[in-house]
């Protein structure tokens, strides 16, 4: 009876690899399936990237409320120090206006994994070029956020950061 369920599974795996490809440029590549771009995909990979582009431009702008209007309420950050809750975040925000300078920034190499219709997750690499505190920051970085549609609009829930060691590294060598 165990192979009923497996058989099904792989039954599936298969009808979605088989599928005919279709634009490279527009779809959303995951570890587990490839999905076109003649649905939503291609749509929630602009509506995601349009919300995190939200936080990147808030930065540079000196616009901290911007950037806590599109958190959740409940929503956390989780980067170098630890885990940070939206207040504070936000406060940060409104800090790195007075000593931080951003020339500007670059998103490349999106990916988006669907949770289920009103979550999912984005994936991105990040060029950013300021200055805080008199200190260059870090310029390369890879960053994750989970979104949740509440209301009709996507929400951060969570955001991460690491700096990219690959970038590091090819620059050294």
């Amino acid at each position: 009876m165990k192979s009923i369920p497996l058989f099904f599974a792989a039954a599936a795996l298969f009808f979605v690899t088989a599928a005919p490809a279709g634009s490279a440029a527009h779809a959303i590549q995951t570890d587990f399936l490839l999905v076109q771009d003649n649905s939503s995909a291609g749509s929630l990979v602009e509506a995601l990237t349009a919300a995190e582009k939200q936080f990147w431009e808030a930065w540079k702008n000196k616009q901290p409320d911007r950037f806590g209007n599109a958190m959740a309420d409940d929503a956390v950050f989780f980067g170098l120090y630890g885990v940070t809750g939206k207040s504070e975040l936000v406060e940060e925000q409104r800090q790195s206006v007075t000593t931080c300078q951003v020339e500007g920034y670059a998103l490349t190499n999106l990916r988006v994994i669907l949770i289920d219709a009103d979550s999912a997750i984005l994936l991105y690499d990040a060029e950013q070029h300021a200055v805080c505190g008199g200190s260059p920051v870090q310029p390369f970085m890879h960053g994750e956020s989970i979104y949740a549609r509440r209301n009709g609009r996507w929400l951060n829930l969570l955001r991460s950061e690491v700096p990219a060691a690959d970038h590091q590294s090819a620059r050294t060598r």
